[in-house]
């Protein structure tokens, strides 16, 4: 199992989960415990996750949604391809809904993105999403953020994923929230430790920042059998950016240093190169971090900088 499919395991621990009143359609379409979680801040990311019933004779599609808190909403799903990786794709064409049957967005499958929060999102906030649907037409329900929620908590909160990790999440195994693939709750493992709590786990006492980074990652991910090299590691402030290697598959992590350390934020490829994309998500000196790290990459190689952009959309680790 590589890198990159672990990864979209993890992220499983770390899922947005919160159970909100139920709004119903008077043509029969029912919308129950809408939920969010963001990383917080003006130009982060965050997710919606919620259950649909189609109590209609009609068959319907859920075609997009919208909400002011964010500059762009889309819905997404994970996919994967022939090699077994997950892939976090934009679902242009919507989710489809059976009449008479329920199709939840939730842990493990499809969900609605937050890209470029407009307004810092704190837990206990609450927010107006629109979903368009191509029958029942626009629905409005208020979404409530809930950080601090544990996996297990709320009457949505199962798992959905099919698949075990492969080692565990604090012994190489990254699960994404949304991969529909080897997640759950606490995962199959019963572990179910996300990139805060695992900051947590990890002695980071007497360390350099650039120590604590690696030490951070290879904590979550490395293990005998599958290991994993983290190089470059570059820090300006708060943030750092370091690329990663394993088993033949390569990305990018961004990182944060929180009250308890460093922790991951994310993993992603060609995007973490990115200033625009790295200040969406909350980096301040992002043209300066980005500078130094694209240049110290860059240092290495052109196939190893094709490596590591070889990943693949973009996993969320910490949602907090």
């Amino acid at each position: 199992m590589t890198f990159r499919m672990t990864f979209a395991a993890l992220a499983a621990a770390l899922s947005l989960s919160l159970p909100a009143t139920a709004e119903e359609h008077p043509e029969g379409m029912h919308v129950h415990d809408v939920y969010a979680r963001s990383m917080g801040q003006i130009g982060a990311s965050g997710a919606v996750f919620f259950m649909m019933h189609n109590n209609s004779a009609t068959d319907d599609r859920l075609l997009s949604a919208s909400a002011d808190v964010a500059e762009r909403v889309e819905l997404h799903t994970h996919k994967e391809d022939a090699n077994g990786v997950m892939q976090m794709l934009h679902v242009e064409e919507g989710f489809p809904l059976t009449a008479g049957e329920m199709h939840e967005l939730a842990r493990g499958g499809d969900h609605v993105m937050l890209l470029g929060l407009t307004r810092e999102l704190k837990d206990g906030d609450t927010f107006p999403l629109t979903l368009t649907f191509e029958q029942a037409g626009e629905i409005t329900v208020e979404a409530v953020v809930d950080n601090a929620r544990k996996p297990g908590d709320g009457m949505m909160d199962h798992d959905h994923s099919g698949h075990g990790m492969e080692h565990g999440d604090a012994s190489g195994a990254m699960q994404h929230d949304h991969s529909g693939h080897g997640h759950g709750d606490q995962a199959q493992s019963g572990h179910g430790h996300g990139g805060h709590d695992m900051a947590s786990m990890v002695d980071q006492t007497g360390l350099s920042d650039a120590e604590a980074v690696v030490a951070v990652m290879k904590a979550q991910f490395d293990t005998p059998e599958n290991p994993l090299t983290v190089t470059p590691v570059v820090i300006e402030g708060a943030h750092a950016l370091a690329s990663w290697e394993q088993g033949g598959e390569g990305g990018r992590a961004l990182l944060r240093k929180a009250d308890m350390g460093w922790e991951i934020i994310l993993c992603g490829g060609e995007d973490l190169r990115m200033p625009a994309f790295l200040g969406q998500h909350g980096v301040s000196g992002a043209e300066q971090l980005s500078a130094l790290f694209n240049a110290e990459e860059d240092k290495l190689g052109s196939d190893k900088v094709a490596l590591y952009s070889s990943f693949e959309g973009v996993v969320m680790v910490a949602g907090h």
